[in-house]
């Protein structure tokens, strides 16, 4: 079998497009964070610092990589919004293609020299196993840690799930609340419908909500509202966008944004208006998400990444979310740079001090003097 791969930069044309979205539609987890129109947008907001990796079998387009590059250090073009990273691997690809796919990356980085961070590698992906030997083998720096995790509902069907959802009171009791009180009706969008608006409401309830706290939000500034519309515009384009919401008379109160991942529904984006705190719209959305999964028979609700604790309502399992750092072993500040957000990341005294009081007050610097926020570069 004939073997190739191809390492591009800059902006990919129209036929790449067209063969990564049949790669997409037959990977073996058809992530929603790397849909082919999703991954466009971005691609086209980052432009010349876009390099692909493709991979091929007999001229057959088996697995691509793409990242983005800011300052000799490279990163997945889907860390600008995401939750999980999987590699797009065609699921026809066996361990042996999975390995030699894995090796011809590892020899790029080395040839290149390029310093590379995987963020939000899933722990639970089926190429993982390949993916550490080749790595810990390669001759390459290779630090691989867990950084994060992934909470999920799951269970052996839908109806499973729904039934073990419908059995908490207290969800129960927000929904009976919501519609008691506020006559509120639940809203499930699964196209383009009052998309812009939609996105807008999420803006504002998002920006009300966190106003006067340590995190005020990033939507205070316009163009993150944008990039969020564009970003849902990117995947209703590609078919798994579902937008959940809680309306009132007033209008929506509540929101949840969802992708369609497999059998999976991913708890992406959330906010609800602070004036209705007290009916805890985000938890009676859970409930009602539940419902709907049950009627499309999916059975498992994927929260991403985070432990935020009103996840842990419903979720009955935890995935870890791995975070791999790869260059030659010449790029000793990278290393070092490497160590430390691991020796950070393991001290949960210092990471506490660091997420709660070094990063707020980094972010607030940084926005009232136009800056990058260093912070967030070392430690996202």
């Amino acid at each position: 079998m004939a073997i190739n791969c191809v390492i591009t930069h800059g902006m990919p044309g129209e036929d790449f497009w067209d063969q990564f979205t049949t790669l997409w539609r037959n990977s073996s987890d058809r992530s929603p964070f790397k849909s082919p129109h999703i991954l466009q947008y971005f691609a086209g907001r980052v432009k010349s610092r876009v390099v692909v990796f493709q991979f091929f079998q007999d001229e057959d387009l088996r697995g691509v990589i793409l990242l983005k590059e800011n300052k000799g250090t490279y990163t997945f073009l889907s860390d600008m919004k995401t939750d999980v990273n999987f590699f797009v691997l065609d699921r026809r690809c066996t361990p042996e293609d999975e390995r030699q796919f894995f090796e011809y990356f590892l020899k790029t980085i080395g040839r290149e020299n390029w310093s590379v961070i995987l963020n939000n590698q899933p722990s639970w992906a089926r190429y993982m196993p390949v993916f550490e030997a080749v790595g810990k083998s390669s001759g390459l720096f290779w630090l691989h840690f867990a950084y994060s995790v992934c909470p999920i509902a799951v269970d052996e069907t839908a109806e499973k799930l729904f039934g073990r959802i419908n059995s908490s009171r207290e969800l129960r009791y927000r929904v009976n609340k919501l519609k008691k009180q506020e006559s509120a009706e639940f809203e499930v969008l699964t196209d383009g419908t009052d998309l812009d608006r939609w996105v807008e409401e999420f803006c504002q309830a998002h920006i009300l909500r966190w106003s006067d706290t340590p995190t005020p939000s990033a939507f205070r500034n316009p163009d993150r509202c944008a990039f969020l519309r564009d970003c849902l515009h990117a995947w209703n384009a590609d078919g798994i966008l579902v937008r959940f919401a809680v309306k009132v008379a007033r209008g929506r109160v509540g929101f949840v944004v969802g992708l369609m991942e497999e059998n999976s529904l991913v708890h992406h984006s959330t906010t609800f208006h602070p004036d209705y705190w007290k009916y805890s719209p985000g938890k009676a959305l859970i409930h009602f998400m539940a419902e709907w999964m049950n009627a499309q028979n999916i059975n498992v609700l994927d929260f991403g990444d985070g432990n935020e604790p009103y996840k842990y309502d419903v979720a009955n399992k935890e995935q870890i979310l791995n975070r791999i750092f790869i260059s030659r072993k010449t790029k000793l500040p990278f290393i070092a740079k490497s160590k430390l957000i691991k020796y950070v990341k393991a001290s949960p005294k210092i990471y506490h001090l660091y997420q709660n009081k070094f990063k707020p007050l980094a972010a607030k610097a940084a926005a009232a003097l136009h800056l990058p926020n260093i912070l967030s570069i070392l430690f996202v």
